[in-house]
């Protein structure tokens, strides 16, 4: 499936007018977490709001399967909340899901009445396999994964499943949560070796039998879950990580394990004073490392990708797709994750999408003439050109003044799924310098390759070229076509209107045509018929 164009929906405002509000919930053994989603089916989804409250449901339940009365009363607390801020929003579109904890409950009926009488709030108990469907489904319509594993790891149970071709081929659910290990083998402050050693040893002997959790070559891991992005951001504060985004981040199984050697030599109390801490994971964080750590091991992968989505959008995904539920042959998934992304932020910033679409099909055109010998660009340069072009005056949302400044800004705060951290800093710079200024990395150098400013300088003197060929937004310049000869390049451009706007506004950045290129440009009308 794919993001359909406003072109081929018709008018604009008819299609925005369409916008509707869900709310989902995902009451977990640690956390209750709710956020609410708007969107537009088939078009436009944004996360406008999210609560969360910690309500440790799964309490004591390493023990006995039982649900304990103070927990309980936290999360009917929670729940009341919830519905009252639904109500509060108008939101009537909810929906609940149970986990692990209420799932494995023996007293779950008796709890789930207690929270609809006292709420009204309706849950459905998902199975292990639906909550491993789920997480899935965020994972694969949020990032490129093609082959490998998704792995998520609440409070209560750990979820993983094996994908192929997209596809999931293998999902399993099993009791490890971090607030279940926690509370069954860590339990010194500060926590012991050998309790360490024995929730290893218990995670080697509960995953060694999956016979299909090893990584064949261009496989991938990525995980879900607050438990394992905690371990990412506690690895960006330490080393100074110049993006605020962990979807994406990928940490190595080195960094995995500094994280669980420097937690298990500190007390909760001291571990709560880490940079990147949430306080109220601070006692679960590292079991969450020691399980994270053995699956790497076991399945053999180098690092795992941080996913920021999960249950929640799994399940919200079903519903923009317009799906009638978990379908494991034919499941609700974006066609191209990497486009979709960028034509969500697109319309989730009302862009002017002829003139963008306009500037991508200049841009391309150009791109595709430069000859090789001077590009330091490739195909995937050029693709990153392409997202640039879509989403270079999104930034007028905010304000037309420095709207190249506030685009990059919105680029880099809401990221793009599918794109690595380079790649998302690249197209926010691109769009930064599609107007004027020198380009230059600043604070996101650290993210950079080699020779990755000759590609930034390029590729920014083409998308601002092709913003002044179409500087009167009135497509008079329909193709252009850019030849080179020895130190001079000629730029023709097949106008079917009045050339002058184009030609003038061209002209005043001829020179940083030739600072990216070392040639000089000369660019010349050429009539078309019907012109």
């Amino acid at each position: 499936m794919s993001l359909r164009t406003l072109a081929a929906l018709g008018d604009r405002s008819d299609v925005y007018r369409d916008a509707r509000r869900m709310a989902v919930i995902d009451m977990g053994s640690n956390s209750w977490r709710l956020i609410v989603v708007e969107y537009v089916p088939g078009v436009s989804f944004k996360v406008t709001d999210e609560v969360q409250e910690s309500v440790r449901l799964g309490e004591g339940m390493s023990e006995l399967p039982v649900l304990r009365p103070a927990a309980m009363d936290r999360a009917a607390r929670a729940a009341q909340i919830y519905a009252a801020f639904c109500e509060a929003s108008g939101i009537a579109n909810i929906h609940a899901a149970a986990t692990s904890a209420i799932r494995d409950a023996s007293n779950q009926k008796r709890f789930l009445q207690r929270i609809e009488r006292e709420s009204g709030l309706q849950a459905h108990v998902l199975s292990g396999e639906e909550e491993a469907y789920y997480g899935y489904l965020a994972a694969v319509n949020s990032t490129t994964l093609e082959n490998g594993f998704v792995l998520d790891m609440g409070g209560g149970s750990l979820q993983i499943s094996r994908v192929e071709n997209r596809r999931p081929v293998q999902q399993v659910s099993f009791p490890m949560g971090a607030v279940r290990m926690t509370e069954a083998f860590l339990r010194s402050d500060p926590v012991t070796s050998r309790e360490a050693a024995a929730l290893a040893e218990h995670v080697r002997e509960q995953l060694q039998p999956l016979g299909w959790l090893r990584a064949e070559p261009g496989m991938r891991l990525i995980g879900e879950g607050g438990n394992v992005r905690l371990a990412a951001r506690l690895m960006q504060k330490k080393a100074g990580y110049p993006l605020d985004i962990l979807h994406g981040y990928a940490l190595s199984y080195g960094q995995v394990y500094t994280v669980r050697d420097e937690l298990q030599h500190l007390s909760i109390a001291q571990r709560r004073r880490l940079p990147g801490m949430k306080a109220e994971r601070a006692d679960i964080a590292l079991a969450s490392a020691i399980v994270l750590q053995e699956i790497m091991r076991l399945a053999e992968v180098e690092a795992v990708e941080i996913g920021a989505q999960g249950l929640r959008e799994g399940i919200f995904y079903e519903h923009f797709f317009e799906a009638s539920g978990p379908d494991r042959v034919n499941p609700p998934l974006f066609e191209d994750v990497r486009r979709a992304s960028v034509l969500n932020l697109c319309h989730v910033y009302r862009f002017q999408e002829r003139h963008a679409d306009h500037i991508a099909h200049i841009t391309g055109q150009m791109a595709a003439q430069i000859p090789d010998d001077l590009r330091s660009f490739d195909a995937d340069g050029q693709a990153l050109l392409w997202a640039a072009a879509m989403l270079h005056d999104i930034g007028v949302v905010v304000d037309y003044h420095d709207h190249h400044k506030h685009g990059s800004y919105l680029i880099l705060n809401a990221g793009l799924p599918g794109y690595t951290h380079r790649e998302l800093a690249l197209i926010a710079l691109l769009v930064r310098y599609h107007r004027k200024g020198q380009p230059q990395f600043d604070e996101l150098a650290a993210l950079m390759r080699p020779g990755d400013d000759e590609v930034l300088m390029q590729l920014s003197a083409l998308l601002r070229l092709a913003e002044q060929i179409d500087r009167a937004r009135d497509g008079g310049v329909r193709d252009v076509r850019l030849a080179v000869d020895g130190d001079r390049a000629r730029l023709e451009l097949f106008t079917s209107g009045d050339e002058r706007v184009a030609l003038w506004a061209v002209e005043r950045h001829r020179e940083f045509f030739h600072a990216a290129f070392g040639i000089d440009l000369e660019v010349v009308p050429v009539p078309v018929d019907g012109a």
